[in-house]
């Protein structure tokens, strides 16, 4: 069965990977020894020689009622304790509009039910023969495993969504890792809560750059080039960078060990459009994190990975350079960061100063950037004749998020300073829509911080496509579709044509949309859709080779082809030029 199999029958499968030893107890090189009762259970928390842990993953699989083995081929030893699946998804905040959403939106989400149950610690216990008892009279299977897994953070948890003949493989999927894992409550029931993975990105959880342990171990003067730090060890510091003490900023050339501590060389001070100063013994020595001229794709891979803890098998880092040297090459971004800061935060920033989306594919494993642009290939349509669900179409305008002014302060003076105090900008430049606002009948400003810009080319770019976007209340729909059609999702362009949405004159308005959310809420039936209206942003065209073909009509020309038009901007048959901005 598949998607368009009349008659199809949903099956849902959850797989937990559990964090497994692939050693054997007692045989070399695991140095641990004893008999079958006191022999470990191959997870981290019982390992009794935790040098050689051997990591590598145990697949646990659930479903709802009796799925069999031979039904779900992929899917061996399946206990049917399932419950329920709910899922929230991602949602984008595209260009960080929402002031109800942080700029990388909702985080998608999972809650799974399970019974608890007596186990024969089949799969889950390698030496249950030896252990001279009977596992079913000894606790249930998730108190059990509790109390195996106590370093369960982050553990994957895979949903399938398929039907009855389907091989695991063949059946959607989506991945989230564990949060929390509450019960057995008083009904026996287990409930685990899974997130996506820019959850690593909570403040609590990420910072940049990190709180730093030295202080210095005597005062100095506002002329010194060197000086040794107390509390810390060298690597607590990059071996060359940018420190702040009180409020002066100092680049240094080299750190080394010191009998008290770390010792500092090279040191310039007074950097960054600061004040050399005297400094009081104790005062804190902070690292600083530094971006230089750097790219957009470049600067989150170093925020997601290396600060944030994100695997690089998650970062779909090609994909982001795609992106960037197609459309944002021209982007260089400059910051100083002074003291630690989430990195949630810092990414949000960064999207809502660049215009772009990052987000959790959960169906491809990836976590996916573009920029907030015009379409560069005809995006497929959709329409209520074949695709929308009848009476789930739902279209509304959001007022609250209309612009008519877009003030971009940018140049930071003092980066030792709150991000968000307009008089520490050297730089401010506004872009607005007079006309519209008075027919409006009021104005309706968005203020960014740029404090990853520099140059005023790019702050004017960012208000501008905020301004072509937003000077009308912009529109937002839901609407549900079979799955047959849900290979479209979060992040995909398509056009809708639907007896809802039009034109002045009555005719349909088929527009461009963004998917920001999509979600199955009946698994393997119905996919729940919520997308915005990105049609103002236009349609990318390319400047064609000489000696290419003369325009050869709508419909024939190529879809990336830029033809030139006459002087009202129109071609032979009325349709519009490409146009430069």
């Amino acid at each position: 069965m598949t998607e368009t199999t009349v008659g199809r029958e949903p099956v849902q499968i959850v797989e937990i990977k559990q964090p497994f030893c692939s050693l054997s107890f007692g045989v070399s090189p695991c140095t641990a020894r004893g008999t079958g009762p006191v022999k470990c259970y191959n997870t981290r928390s019982t390992c009794q020689d935790g040098a050689n842990y051997a990591a590598t993953t145990l697949s646990l699989f659930f479903s709802r009622g009796r799925v069999g083995e031979q039904t779900v081929s992929g899917a061996t030893y399946i206990i049917p304790s399932l419950v329920s699946v709910s899922t929230s998804p991602t949602r984008l905040n595209v260009g960080g509009s929402r002031t109800d959403a942080s700029g990388l939106g909702n985080r998608a989400l999972c809650t799974l039910t399970f019974n608890d149950h007596t186990h024969t610690d089949r799969v889950v216990d390698k030496y249950v023969d030896e252990r001279g008892f009977d596992p079913l009279t000894r606790g249930t299977f998730w108190t059990k495993w509790k109390a195996r897994n106590r370093y369960r953070q982050n553990i994957q948890i895979i949903v399938y969504d398929g039907y009855a003949g389907q091989t695991l493989a063949q059946m959607s999927k989506k991945v989230f890792f564990l949060d929390n894992i509450q019960g057995p409550d008083d009904s026996g029931q287990v409930t685990i809560q899974g997130k996506d993975v820019l959850a690593r990105l909570e403040e609590r959880k990420a910072q940049v750059p990190l709180a730093s342990p030295g202080v210095l171990y005597t005062s100095i003067t506002n002329s010194q080039t060197s000086f040794v730090v107390a509390g810390a060890l060298v690597a607590d510091y990059t071996a060359t960078g940018t420190l702040r003490i009180d409020s002066e900023i100092m680049t240094y050339t080299g750190r080394a060990t010191h009998a008290n501590g770390v010792e500092f060389t090279g040191v310039t001070r007074g950097t960054d459009r600061s004040t050399a100063a005297t400094h009081s013994v104790d005062a804190s020595v902070q690292q600083c994190y530094r971006v230089t001229n750097k790219r957009i794709d470049d600067t989150l891979k170093e925020l997601l990975n290396v600060y944030g803890g994100v695997p690089l098998t998650y970062l779909d880092t090609v994909g982001w350079k795609a992106e960037v040297d197609t459309y944002l090459s021209l982007w260089q971004l400059n910051a100083l960061i002074t003291v630690p800061t989430a990195v949630h935060d810092l990414v949000s920033s960064i999207q809502e100063q660049t215009l772009v989306n990052c987000w959790w594919d959960e169906k491809n494993l990836l976590v996916k950037m573009r920029s907030i642009r015009g379409v560069d290939a005809l995006p497929p349509l959709i329409t209520e004749e074949n695709n929308i669900i009848a009476g789930s179409f739902v279209m509304r305008e959001k007022p609250e998020e209309r612009v008519s002014q877009v003030w971009i302060y940018y140049d930071q003076r003092d980066k030792t300073r709150g991000k968000e105090e307009t008089a520490n900008y050297a730089s401010l430049i506004t872009v607005a829509n007079l006309p519209e606002e008075l027919l409006y009948g009021e104005p309706s400003v968005r203020k960014i911080f740029g404090n990853f810009l520099s140059a005023g080319a790019l702050a004017s770019t960012t208000a501008s496509k905020i301004i072509t976007r937003y000077i009308h209340s912009p529109s937002e729909i839901e609407f549900r579709m079979d799955a047959k059609d849900r290979d479209k999702w979060v992040g995909d362009v398509v056009r809708i044509r639907h007896s809802a949405d039009r034109d002045e004159f009555g005719d349909y308005r088929i527009r461009q949309w963004l998917i920001v959310a999509a979600d199955e809420v009946e698994p393997g039936e119905t996919v729940h859709y919520i997308a915005e209206d990105i049609t103002l942003y236009g349609k990318i065209y390319y400047i064609m080779a000489a000696g290419s073909a003369n325009y050869p009509g709508a419909g024939l020309a190529p879809e990336k082809s830029g033809y030139i038009g006459n002087s009202a901007g129109l071609l032979s048959d009325g349709a519009s030029a490409a146009r430069i901005s």
